[in-house]
């Protein structure tokens, strides 16, 4: 899918493998500081827990790469630069944003076996970023359609900050994509921020 385009350069979503997404690992970090707006300290810190989260299983991956109209995109080319990334792996219970999110059903007062429901066959997206200069472009919703067709589990879910009347892009976009609420106003540990989890069904 095309989504921008100038004179010699377009953007276009792919599929992207683990060893693609070990290869480009720093430069999709430095995407998603950008568009976090974090701190470059926190590079060292991500880059870790990113490569960490490469291997987990059905680990499945999308990026928008910038590159010349006289070439396909492609993830292993170093002379294509990737302007977004998405990626999502299978939710089990000994990762922490499963415990997380148990918990915080448990004190709505979900019973053990209905959180096991909402927790049952899902992926998580755990990231999905686009750099800031490329943002408004469609590109945020063409990496989660590259995404979607390979995820194998029934259901998906994440995690996003809480905003006044949902009024940004990413709730924007997550809700043009159908996701519905699962739990709001979530604090997860270390983080002062109330966020939304939702979910949509992958098919």
């Amino acid at each position: 899918m095309s989504i921008e385009q100038t004179t010699a350069f377009t953007v276009d979503t792919v599929p992207a493998t683990n060893r693609d997404f070990v290869r480009r690992l720093d430069e999709l970090v430095d995407v998603h500081l950008r568009a976090m707006d974090y701190p470059s300290s926190t590079r060292a810190q991500r880059a870790s827990l990113w490569l960490h989260n490469s291997s987990y299983p059905d680990f499945t991956c999308a990026m928008a790469m910038l590159h010349s109209t006289a070439a396909p995109p492609d993830p292993s080319d170093s002379r294509q630069r990737c302007v977004g990334i998405a990626f999502t792996f299978r939710g089990t219970p000994e990762t922490w944003w499963y415990r997380q999110v148990a918990r915080g059903l448990a004190e709505t007062g979900m019973t053990q076996l209905e959180i096991s429901h909402t927790l049952t066959d899902y992926a998580e997206l755990s990231e999905i970023h686009v750099q800031p200069n490329m943002q408004g472009q469609g590109i945020g919703r063409a990496l989660f359609e590259s995404l979607l067709p390979r995820i194998p589990q029934s259901t998906v879910m994440l995690s996003t900050p809480e905003v006044p009347g949902e009024s940004n892009a990413a709730w924007r976009l997550y809700r043009r994509l159908g996701f519905t609420d699962v739990l709001r106003n979530f604090q997860f540990p270390a983080d002062p921020r109330p966020f939304g989890i939702l979910s949509r069904p992958v098919r």
